[in-house]
């Protein structure tokens, strides 16, 4: 019996999702939804009721066999703050899923799933639904690619994520390092690292150093180093040191053999990366940039169910 996952990552404009089969992402079952992020929960939650029923008529139109004739199961990438493991959503001021905040989403999902009668849903009904932080499933996903590795994976993207892996699982508490490996609220520079190692924070940096125009985001400024723009370029390299600086702390306290890196920010590596190894200044230290960060996310959300 094939073990099959209904993968969602969620995210504040869109959710992107996967059918995951026996660990393995099938290219042809990705699509995106609007995530309906600023509605009612019960528009919210009917977007992904659709997502459901979409996911589970899918499958068994494109493969040999029924629907009955397989094990289902349900995981969610969701951003936070939530509870993951109680299913609760705590996302509150961030202008996506506010009508959420305090909602146990996985008995509503299964509430819903119980009043319909179609046998998408009483299939459904018997699968167990999981949920966890993006940047965790993102590291989970990429630990497939290194199961010996000791490290720290970072997503840089409207916010910065962050993960520490050992041999393929999630590190237990470590001395001075955030027992849920989560960065983003940490001090630094009299602010947060979510405060300068994000979409926003890459774009203060830019104006603080005269390279922001009118109408730049990070790819419009990334595009303009690359053809030589003299401040473009100093802003990506400032970026690069002060990754490595915020980062070496950690490093020396893990002591990890790698660094990953996934999200937006990190396909301005070609800018920034001589910067961050330089700083870091360590031979014995890869630093990885992940080509493909949703596969690898839709893979850790299947890692959800190996227990």
């Amino acid at each position: 019996m094939a073990n099959i996952v209904i993968a969602l990552d969620v995210g504040g404009t869109f959710i992107k999702t996967c059918i995951v089969e026996n660990g393995l992402p099938l290219a042809w079952s990705q699509e995106v939804f609007p995530a309906l992020a600023d509605q009612d929960e019960g528009t919210i939650l009917a977007q992904f009721m659709h997502i459901l029923k979409s996911r589970y008529q899918l499958y068994p139109s494109q493969v040999t066999g029924s629907g009955l004739n397989y094990h289902w199961q349900i995981g969610l990438a969701f951003p936070g703050p939530f509870d993951y493991e109680q299913g609760i959503c705590y996302v509150q001021g961030l202008g996506k899923f506010e009508s959420l905040y305090g909602m146990n989403i996985r008995e509503a999902l299964y509430e819903r799933l119980q009043k319909e009668e179609e046998e998408w849903a009483v299939q459904l009904q018997r699968s167990e639904i999981r949920f966890e932080n993006d940047a965790r499933l993102f590291a989970l996903g990429v630990s497939l690619d290194f199961p010996r590795d000791r490290f720290i994976a970072l997503t840089l993207g409207t916010g910065l994520g962050s993960a520490f892996i050992d041999q393929a699982q999630v590190s237990g508490h470590v001395p001075g390092i955030p027992e849920n490996g989560w960065l983003y609220d940490q001090p630094y520079r009299g602010g947060l690292i979510d405060d300068a190692f994000s979409r926003r924070g890459l774009l203060q940096l830019a104006e603080d150093l005269g390279a922001l125009h009118p109408g730049m985001d990070v790819k419009e400024l990334a595009e303009s180093a690359r053809l030589g723009n003299a401040p473009g370029r100093e802003v990506f390299l400032e970026f690069g040191k002060r990754l490595a600086d915020m980062l070496t702390p950690y490093i020396q306290l893990y002591k990890p053999s790698l660094i990953v890196l996934g999200g937006q920010i990190s396909k301005s590596y070609d800018l920034f990366g001589k910067a961050l190894q330089d700083g870091i200044n360590s031979p014995t230290i890869v630093i990885h940039t992940s080509e493909n960060m949703l596969e690898h996310t839709f893979k850790g959300i299947s890692r959800l169910f190996e227990k």
